[in-house]
């Protein structure tokens, strides 16, 4: 070997040794943090918390080590030409890495997700608003985690010269062969796989855990674009044997095109007959979820008043929210579409695929349609995606606040999300006295149960929260962690009550159709498995029911169009030349049994798959279950089952894909024409 290549080799060592000293110290305090403070409550003993400590350095370790076989490397050539340029690049890559670490880490503990790829398919300013509805964590419970971390990665980064020497007076070699035998030692004392599972969230490296996804991401993106014919023939020739749809021509370039049936999983046999078009009134509720709903919530319940409007409706406890954020509700709820990719099938903006959905058939029908929403409608496209819909009004705190319904408010007056649920019912009933057209369609959302729940009337809904805790399992200990939630819970139920018991007063009351589901469970409550994230109720209630029940069917939001416009289809003149649809799901089932009647399909807000249920089974982020009773999970050995279910996740993830890439989802013919041609759906503004 020549001097040349010795002394490359020993200053691309010290670069990398260097380096990886500024960053390990703050990392190693980072993850202190999590196990020690954030996750601290899932560990029996220090010892137990100690050892996933242990695993997890571990894991940051082998990160750091690619990390700094590549950049360390690049650095270390860098240093060979400019000094100055070498620490300028040093500071701020450690600095980078550090705020992905500080960064990935909050996300997590305050979404109860790992950051992947999705980060990707937001814009800086969206970026921005999100961070902005966390800054009050900041100086608040996240604090000491920024400052001690960063104060170390600073003090790391002035002495790093100082610490290098010592290190190098003879012992380098001694702690590096110690320090490597202690890791390899851990890693094999914590190689059992029940460890693994129980704590590999706790253990996991959330940088790597965001990079690699970002990879596989693209990698799996180019893969799906090079479909040859014949792959998309066999799995949509697959797909629909499993979901049992009948075979048509269509199939080969509308995959999820299927024949329209008009008698499946109705609901009519539950209702009198209306003298009128009925009205429809939906209500999507953040956060919403049986898990602490209803007479079963296995936190026990804190919503009274909706306890007591399931026992006069059609009730489903076991219902499945498609997605784990607010507009998957739009899409599953309103038109029982596929997933999209790329945050969902909202972010296509005003370039949606030709679709069916509910306010599109009633309002082709003469109905009125309009969205009520305390926050902004462009916020992840719900007002474009509406208007698609021909939802032609819209009362959006942005309406409100230009048109002097509201009053401006500062950042420091306002909810962080828009207007509060009390105050968005009186608003709503004002909207119903200024414009009388019946029959109609209303969406209305709230939004209050979000973080960072800072509801008004706080100390009083707190209370409440605290005296429904007392005879409820682990009731003290939840209410403890989360008593900002519980409370928010209460008044979000409150509202509710306040929005029917005004409702009961007014003359089209005895002519509606109110449906309640909740769109995903609120971040922050404890969870018996994933499955609870997708756990909501779903109610249906008119004065026009002949009777209530309670189904115990899993049914999820891409059943609810099927059943919906069945119902209304006597009262439809155009739904009656209907001959295919598109809906993913079938309608919801009646069979009261704790299974699904047909597959149902579970992803993230991102748009990818990772669940999917068919009959009382679940594959879910690739382990198999059992479902029981109340949507509890028993772990399955059944390999041959888990094939077919992976092998249907990865045939719907390629019909999505085809489908949203090439705008096939819907046969042209079978279009529905809204009656004022001369009304623009498009809206530019949305697609620059």
């Amino acid at each position: 070997m020549d001097k040349r290549t010795k002394s490359w080799m020993k200053q691309a060592k010290e670069s990398i040794l260097e380096q990886g000293l500024i960053l390990l110290i703050p990392i190693m305090v980072i993850r202190g943090f999590e196990v020690f403070v954030f996750d601290a409550e899932a560990f029996q003993s220090i010892g137990s918390a100690f050892r996933v400590y242990m695993f997890a350095i571990f894991k940051e370790i082998i990160f750091l080590t690619i990390y700094l076989l590549t950049f360390g490397i690049i650095y270390s050539q860098v240093k060979r030409f400019s000094r100055i340029l070498y620490t300028f690049l040093i500071a701020v890559s450690s600095i980078l890495l550090i705020v992905i670490y500080l960064a990935t880490s909050q996300y997590y503990y305050t979404a109860d997700l790992l950051l992947d790829h999705v980060i990707l398919y937001f814009n800086f300013n969206e970026l921005l608003e999100i961070a902005g509805t966390e800054s009050g964590r900041l100086t608040g419970e996240y604090f000491w985690f920024y400052v001690v971390s960063f104060s170390l990665l600073i003090l790391a980064l002035i002495f790093r010269k100082t610490i290098l020497k010592t290190l190098q007076k003879g012992r380098l070699t001694k702690v590096i062969l110690i320090g490597g035998l202690t890791v390899i030692c851990v890693h094999f004392i914590l190689a059992n796989p029940t460890f693994k599972k129980e704590h590999e969230l706790n253990s996991i490296s959330k940088p790597k855990y965001l990079f690699s996804h970002i990879i596989d991401n693209l990698f799996f993106k180019v893969n799906l674009d090079n479909l040859s014919e014949k792959e998309l023939y066999l799995a949509t020739k697959s797909f629909r044997s499993f979901m049992e749809w009948e075979n048509n021509v269509h199939q080969t370039k509308y995959p999820f095109v299927k024949t329209h049936d008009d008698r499946k999983n109705s609901l009519n046999k539950y209702f009198t007959t209306f003298d009128q078009k009925p009205n429809l009134v939906l209500v999507f509720c953040e956060g919403l979820s049986s898990t602490f709903s209803g007479q079963n919530a296995h936190l026990g319940s804190y919503t009274p008043f909706l306890d007591s409007l399931y026992k006069q409706g059609l009730y489903w406890p076991n219902a499945i929210s498609n997605t784990d954020r607010t507009h998957g509700v739009f899409a599953n709820v309103l038109a029982s579409l596929p997933h999209g990719f790329e945050r969902g099938i909202l972010n296509l903006k005003s370039t949606f695929p030709q679709h069916f959905s509910i306010p599109k058939s009633l309002a082709s029908n003469g109905y009125h349609a309009s969205f009520l929403y305390g926050g902004w409608g462009y916020y992840d496209n719900f007002e474009p995606f509406l208007r698609k819909n021909y939802v032609s009004t819209v009362w959006d705190k942005t309406y409100m606040e230009k048109n002097n319904i509201i009053e401006a408010r500062s950042k420091e007056e306002d909810f962080t999300w828009g207007i509060h649920d009390k105050e968005m019912v009186d608003l709503y009933f004002a909207f119903k006295d200024s414009i009388k057209n019946e029959p109609f369609f209303d969406l209305f959302v709230t939004l209050s149960l979000h973080s960072p729940f800072d509801i008004p009337e706080k100390e009083k809904y707190v209370e409440l929260a605290r005296n429904m805790s007392k005879n409820k399992p682990n009731g003290k200990e939840v209410f403890d962690k989360s008593s900002d939630i519980l409370a928010s819970i209460v008044y979000q139920d409150e509202a509710l009550k306040q929005f029917m018991k005004t409702y009961e007063k007014r003359p089209e009351f005895e002519n509606t159709v109110f449906l309640f589901v909740g769109d995903h469970n609120v971040v922050g409550l404890p969870m018996r498995s994933e499955l609870d994230a997708h756990s909501v109720p779903l109610l249906i209630y008119s004065p026009q029911l002949k009777e209530s029940k309670q189904f115990k069917d899993i049914v999820a939001h891409t059943d609810v169009p099927q059943s919906i416009l069945t119902l209304f289809e006597p009262y439809l003149e155009n739904q009656a030349n209907i001959e295919f649809n598109h809906w993913v799901g079938e309608g919801l089932s009646t069979k009261n049994q704790v299974a699904s009647q047909h597959p149902i399909f579970i992803g993230s807000f991102n748009g990818d798959v990772n669940g999917v249920i068919s009959d009382n089974h679940i594959l879910l982020n690739n382990q198999l279950y059992k479902i029981e009773n109340h949507l509890n999970l028993s772990k399955v050995d059944d390999e041959k089952l888990k094939q077919l279910l992976q092998k249907q996740l990865k045939n719907y993830e390629i019909m999505n894909h085809f489908t949203i890439k090439q705008n096939r989802l819907l046969l042209p013919k079978d279009t529905l024409a809204f009656p004022n041609e001369d009304v623009d759906f498009y809206f530019p503004v949305y697609d620059e």
